[in-house]
């Protein structure tokens, strides 16, 4: 669910590097804003069963207090890619939703608003995609390698 949601806006980001059309914009927006929840819920079912699977591992003694510190890493590189993805995605997407006059908490457009073209070319040209995919594949792959070898 957490990949499939985060999918989504990921795609939306991907997408608006070269959309300008104002109602390919807010539709793309749209899209984002109504993957969030089901973003939200896959990622607290990943997180919980995540510590829930710590408790369980080791043949029943549990992760957390086997004295092996893999699973501390990859909690700490869980939470530092979502710190960091925050500002990057969302916070992006907020200022184009705003140049784009759509109320970035309700996600309703205002339709009395100009928009000025040039200041929603700009709130798209202030992201940077590549840098969030590569942080989040990133950790994609470190969150995996830990899991895998348990190299510490």
């Amino acid at each position: 669910m957490f990949m499939l949601g985060h999918g989504i806006s990921a795609g939306v980001l991907w997408r608006l590097r070269t959309e300008r059309d104002l109602a390919a914009v807010r539709t793309l927006l749209d899209f984002s804003r109504r993957s969030i929840s089901f973003m939200t819920a896959g990622l607290a079912i990943w997180f919980f069963s995540g510590i829930a699977a710590g408790f369980s591992g080791n043949n029943g003694a549990g992760w957390w207090t086997s004295g092996r510190y893999w699973i501390w890493a990859a909690l700490g590189v869980a939470l530092i890619i979502a710190i960091a993805m925050t500002p990057l995605g969302r916070l992006y997407l907020n200022r184009v939703r705003a140049a784009a006059g759509v109320d970035p908490k309700t996600g309703v457009v205002n339709a009395e608003r100009a928009v000025d073209a040039a200041a929603l070319d700009a709130a798209i040209a202030s992201g940077r995609p590549m840098l969030v995919v590569g942080l989040g594949l990133g950790g994609l792959v470190v969150l995996t390698w830990l899991m895998v070898f348990k190299p510490f």
